[in-house]
């Protein structure tokens, strides 16, 4: 699969989804939009290209019990991964580093990648700890704390799957204890506690309050010797404090002073150095473990070179000229070992360290530079060897891991000076001043959902008579009021007379006997003439730009004329540069990506997605919107194709036609498919009255924008 060519779909198609909101009547404002937010990608800038060099090695499980480190069942649990494979793992340096401190009894918190085995580092030294102290005895030794309950699971997992591969009478009990056990389980688990305990801080929290549970940390019913923090990095702020004094009380309650703490982490901290980063992540788990860690205790990754000799610069350029015209599997090797040297690793004193990431425009102007060739061949060999298929290898792989990093952002605001249609300037970058001159201001716009039609998001100091953009922090004091208010509202540029001022031209509902009710009188717009620094000045045209003010809320658009009340939001009603709501953004990149991985992998069942919240309120909404959204797709993608087939539809037949379009097995639908046809028809039947009604639910605009 190409990265780089799925990335350039996925974008695409974002793009096509963000440009779908800006509808705008100023023919000028629609081309600065399209050239300086859309053409140059301010929106999702080039992405970021990260290798993923291998780590460097170290012993195996079985020869630290050779050495008598660990105890002799260790061998027989930490077993390959492969079935029937009788080798035991073998550890990454960062690995045996971790463990060696945690079989000397002294705390340490791991920092290293994703899928570097960090877990490993405290299941090796609790599981050694157990077996040498009479196994036999249920008492609770150790308490991993995850952040989530779903790297819980995980970890429960991982732990089934060392009982699994040793076969009958694993010496290691353990278990699950968070929200999700039952009454019967949590009981069971307080009879016959296991050694060690997968939970959350706020279970851990309920073990030291609620009576019942208190024995499985109280001295003298508990040998606890160990507790685990898994995500360090999520424990800040609130959380972190409440972590902290939480460690501390529990290290009081069971009685053990030296509990040995162990956390383990993505990068913590961005310090250039390894002493500076170390000692940064030191004092934090310091704090929260509310000992002595000093910068020795934090272990890092440390990786290797894959290609251990660096290519001549001739070798390099007859390899990038071959990638151009006939690729060969020694030509990919060669610029994976220039890239590697370059992007791979770096040097950090006598260690190798994981290089920052880097753009592919920046490795594709070095490698032309450093060979002399032009950009066009270079950009060639670097996507054969980062993002290609492995053709030229013949292997299906590329010579390096890539991890490629793409942001996306929402389009923030587009600003305006207060100036005739013909001369105002525009920018996106958000600015108070048009360059160095502080008589014209840059406005915030807002732009009609209905027509287009771009308004000034404004406030209206009445007594100082001048209008000032309506962002936080952008107003001098002296700018304001007396008493420091101002009228929110809405500016509308009208050269072209869009609108009269005319009571008759006002929504039928605001008038009673063709007056103005009392309601909407301070809502009628208010004409005014402005410079372009927000003054109100004169009463003609030669004065000031010709204006109405719209208070807030926006009831209605002078120029297309649509009428709302005064509970409609106004993000219904008027939308930014984002319009875009997160939630929907999340749902289209990630289909998106699926639908692109699903079309381009050769091997079905490696397209997948794996998507990260910040909690689970937002995890929870983003799954229901997900599973809304398939369900709108699927009912007018149906529609859509059913009218194709048949022509106009109506009430007698579409939902059947829709039904048909669908193709779904019943037991797709149906809690209890039919097994006789009279079953089955009526499950159908049910499944079509049901998508009738889903179908008018969608067509009477009941969506919060359309």
């Amino acid at each position: 699969m190409d990265i780089f060519a799925l990335r350039d779909s996925i974008v695409g198609s974002y793009s096509e989804y963000v440009q779908s909101f800006l509808d705008f009547t100023d023919d000028r404002l629609k081309e600065f939009v399209r050239d300086n937010v859309v053409e140059q990608a301010r929106l999702w800038p080039e992405p970021l290209v990260e290798l993923s060099p291998k780590y460097a090695m170290g012993p195996t499980v079985a020869d630290l019990v050779a050495e008598g480190k660990l105890h002799p069942e260790c061998r027989r649990i930490f077993v390959g991964k492969k079935p029937g494979d009788p080798a035991t793992i073998r550890l990454y340096k960062h690995q045996y580093e971790a463990i060696a401190r945690g079989l000397e009894g002294k705390p340490f918190v791991v920092t290293s990648g994703t899928g570097s085995g960090k877990s490993l580092t405290y299941w090796i030294p609790i599981f050694d700890n157990i077996l040498k102290n009479s196994p036999e005895r249920a008492t609770p030794r150790a308490i991993i704390v995850y952040p989530t309950n779903a790297l819980v699971n995980s970890q429960l997992d991982t732990l089934k799957g060392f009982a699994e591969q040793y076969g009958p009478g694993f010496p290691i009990r353990y278990n699950r204890y968070t929200g999700q056990e039952s009454f019967e389980a949590k009981e069971e688990i307080r009879q016959n506690p296991p050694h060690i305990l997968l939970t959350n801080y706020v279970m851990l929290e309920m073990m030291m309050s609620r009576p019942g549970e208190q024995q499985l940390v109280q001295q003298g019913f508990t040998e606890l010797g160990f507790l685990v923090l898994d995500e360090l990095h999520t424990y800040r702020g609130r959380r972190g404090a409440d972590v902290a004094m939480l460690v501390r009380r529990l290290r009081e309650r069971c009685g053990n002073r030296n509990l040995l703490c162990i956390g383990t982490s993505a990068t913590m901290v961005t310090e250039e150095g390894g002493g500076a980063r170390r000692e940064a992540v030191a004092e934090v788990a310091s704090r929260v473990f509310g000992g002595d860690l000093a910068p020795e205790d934090v272990i890092e990754e440390e990786v290797r070179r894959d290609f251990p000799s660096s290519p001549t610069t001739g070798a390099l350029r007859t390899s990038v000229e071959r990638l151009n015209t006939q690729p060969q599997s020694d030509d990919q090797e060669t610029v994976a070992a220039w890239v590697e040297e370059r992007y791979g690793v770096q040097a950090e004193g006598e260690v190798l360290r994981r290089a920052k990431p880097f753009t592919l425009q920046d490795a594709v102007s070095r490698l032309a530079e450093e060979v002399g060739v032009d950009t066009e061949m270079a950009a060639t060999a670097l996507h054969q060897v980062l993002g290609g298929d492995g053709a030229a290898r013949g292997t299906g792989e590329t010579p390096l891991g890539v991890r490629l990093h793409q942001f996306v952002s929402q389009g923030g605001n587009v600003h305006a000076t207060l100036e005739p249609l013909s001369r105002r300037t525009f920018s996106v970058e958000g600015q108070v001043y048009a360059d160095t001159d502080e008589e014209r201001l840059y406005f915030p716009l807002r732009f009609c959902r209905e027509c287009g039609q771009d308004y000034y998001k404004v406030v209206h100091y009445v007594q100082n008579d001048r209008l000032l953009p309506s962002l936080p922090g952008m107003v001098d004091a002296e700018d304001r009021d007396s008493d420091g208010a101002g009228v929110q509202g809405y500016l509308l540029i009208d050269e072209q007379g869009l609108w009269r001022g005319h009571t008759e031209d006002l929504p039928e509902s605001w008038l009673s006997r063709g007056r103005v009710k009392s309601d909407y009188k301070e809502h009628v717009p208010q004409q005014l003439y402005l410079a372009p620094d927000g003054n109100v000045v004169g009463h003609t045209e030669e004065e000031g730009v010709p204006c109405w003010f719209i208070r807030e809320p926006f009831l209605f658009c002078p120029r297309c004329g649509i009428v709302y009340t005064k509970r409609t939001g106004e993000f219904r009603k008027l939308a930014g540069l984002s319009s875009e709501g997160r939630s929907t953004a999340t749902t289209l990149l990630a289909l998106a990506t699926v639908t692109e991985m699903r079309r381009r992998a050769h091997n079905q069942q490696l397209a997948k997605l794996l998507s990260f919240t910040d909690n689970r309120q937002d995890a929870s909404l983003q799954a229901g919107h997900f599973n809304d959204f398939v369900q709108v797709a699927l009912l007018r993608s149906a529609l859509l194709k059913a009218m194709e087939r048949h022509g106009p539809l109506d009430h007698t037949d579409v939902a059947a036609r829709v039904e048909e379009e669908l193709a779904l097995d019943q037991e797709l639908f149906a809690r209890e498919p039919g097994r006789f046809a009279d079953q089955e028809r009526r499950n159908r039947e049910v499944f079509s009255e049901v998508i009738e009604y889903r179908l008018y639910e969608d067509l009477r605009r009941g969506w919060r924008i359309v």
